[in-house]
């Protein structure tokens, strides 16, 4: 078993320890890469042969952040804000509703996202990662980067635009 291997297994072996059950699913037309149930019971992962490890590794933390931020600072009280917004960010992405989700709500997704960020460096030293930090760091400032424009526009960002900020966010880190 290679060190990412064994960094997943402590990720997932840290999960439980939290009560919270991880399953990795084979990835099939999902726009998620991970997500975590708002009741903090379940992690889910989708993955597939081109997911590469480190990948797999920072979805964990992301939302292993989530889930620590909903032990320490809601103390596993279910946030209703925030729960109407999943379910109402949810049926817009499929389709079931064509109105955007309002943008109060919005706020309330970003809020949640950056408060989950603040808890990956603890996550990545509680569980002794080896990936380069810089890559903690830049998957950090992406994600929010990602979620403010959501808020902003009601849409995340896609395409050349999503691509050309990642590059440039992964290059500003890799030199720092």
């Amino acid at each position: 078993m290679g060190i990412r291997d064994e960094e997943i297994k402590r990720l997932i072996h840290y999960a439980k320890g939290l009560g919270v059950k991880v399953i990795i699913y084979n990835k099939i037309n999902k726009d998620n890469d991970a997500e975590w149930t708002t009741d903090g019971s379940l992690i889910q992962l989708y993955c597939n042969s081109k997911t590469s490890k480190i990948d797999t590794i920072l979805s964990l933390v992301h939302e292993l952040g989530h889930h620590t931020w909903f032990i320490h600072e809601k103390d596993r009280q279910p946030d209703l804000k925030f729960d109407e917004a999943i379910v109402r960010q949810n049926l817009f992405e499929t389709d079931d509703v064509k109105n955007p989700v309002p943008k109060h709500l919005r706020k309330k997704i970003l809020a949640v996202e950056i408060a989950g960020t603040g808890w990956w460096e603890s996550i990545y030293k509680d569980t002794n990662l080896k990936i380069p930090k810089w890559k903690l760091h830049a998957a950090m400032e992406f994600d929010i980067w990602m979620y403010e424009i959501y808020c902003e526009s009601g849409h995340f960002p896609k395409g050349v635009v999503k691509k050309n900020k990642h590059k440039e966010i992964q290059n500003k880190w890799r030199k720092s």
